[in-house]
């Protein structure tokens, strides 16, 4: 049995906040027992002068939060502004001053069948997460023999909890052949994305990535991606299919998420990526990405969302 006490954190759960040990939810909810659970994926990150933590794109997140419990028809009366105030107060209760990630989820509770629509709840915590360079994030990928989910079965773009079974199952198969993560195709043989993360490549000095009606999710790294490079590449992303022998040729390529940030793939299938480093597009791609969390590009700072205002709340007496 997992053993969370002594965490010290705090989680809303339904208009409380308990300590981690205590936010439970039933083994016969339709949340458990039938994955009837969307959330999203934020982070929050100390700005470059350490005088607060913003939110990163947190409308965005939240829009498509009321997107995913739309398309499954969850009954519910969350506002836009109420889920806001849950994920900033979450943070203000843990006493965040560094980087964190942070689940929001909405999660039918009701203990009927397949079809229940709710009761609904809704949870936010938040987890610390180390900074790490570039270089320490590199990554081998494999190409799945899973087939990515597609809109006419499981619609990737509802950030749904059964939907990661898909990534699940080819994520595992990838490290039991050695490799960190998997890349997966479409029915129709092309490339989609990783197991929980969007897929970015260069061929022939051209940054490519998937198109969305290709079973991935409308990722907001993505997009912030796809926003920034064209600006700092003065080229366009291309979004258009991608076969897998492309693959094998690209001079770099790189996995994005709130979680994976920008993560340098090095290799797939065997096929080492330009001299196999993280190469100069890639590198680009997270500085761009790192000045925009951190608050050092003005053209986006309103993707930020501070969390305590005023700057970082003192740290209280005998606190490490």
């Amino acid at each position: 049995m997992v053993n969370y006490a002594g965490s010290g954190k705090y989680i809303y759960l339904n208009g409380e906040f308990v300590p981690e040990a205590e936010a439970k939810v039933h083994v016969l909810s339709g949340a458990v027992k039938y994955g009837a659970l969307v959330f999203e994926g934020l982070v929050a990150y100390l700005d470059g002068e350490g005088r607060d933590v913003n939110v990163f794109r947190l409308p965005g997140h939240v829009a498509r939060l009321f997107h995913s419990m739309r398309l499954m028809r969850f009954q519910h009366d969350f506002t836009p502004e109420g889920l806001h105030e849950i994920v900033l107060e979450t943070l203000r209760r843990n006493d965040v001053r560094q980087d964190v990630h942070i689940r929001l989820a909405a999660f039918v509770e009701g203990h009927g069948q397949t079809g229940e629509k709710g009761p609904v709840g809704v949870s936010c915590s938040v987890t610390s997460r180390p900074a790490r360079s570039l270089e320490a994030k590199a990554i081998r990928c494999a190409v799945s023999s899973w087939r990515r989910i597609d809109d006419t079965t499981l619609p990737p773009r509802i950030k749904s909890a059964a939907n990661y079974a898909n990534g699940r199952l080819g994520v595992m198969q990838a490290r039991e052949d050695g490799y960190d993560e998997a890349i997966f195709l479409t029915q129709a043989g092309k490339v989609a994305e990783a197991a929980s993360s969007c897929f970015f490549a260069v061929r022939d000095g051209q940054l490519i990535t998937s198109e969305a009606t290709h079973g991935i999710l409308e990722s907001i790294t993505r997009d912030s991606l796809i926003q920034l490079l064209a600006r700092d590449c003065a080229r366009p992303v291309v979004e258009r299919e991608i076969d897998r022998s492309e693959l094998y040729l690209c001079e770099e390529a790189f996995l994005c998420g709130s979680s994976y940030e920008v993560t340098p793939i090095v290799d797939i299938d065997g096929f080492v990526l330009g001299d196999g480093q993280a190469g100069p597009l890639t590198r680009l791609a997270w500085l761009s990405y790192e000045a925009a969390l951190r608050g050092g590009d003005g053209a986006h700072a309103h993707w930020l969302t501070p969390v305590h205002g005023a700057g970082l709340p003192r740290r209280a007496a005998g606190s490490g």
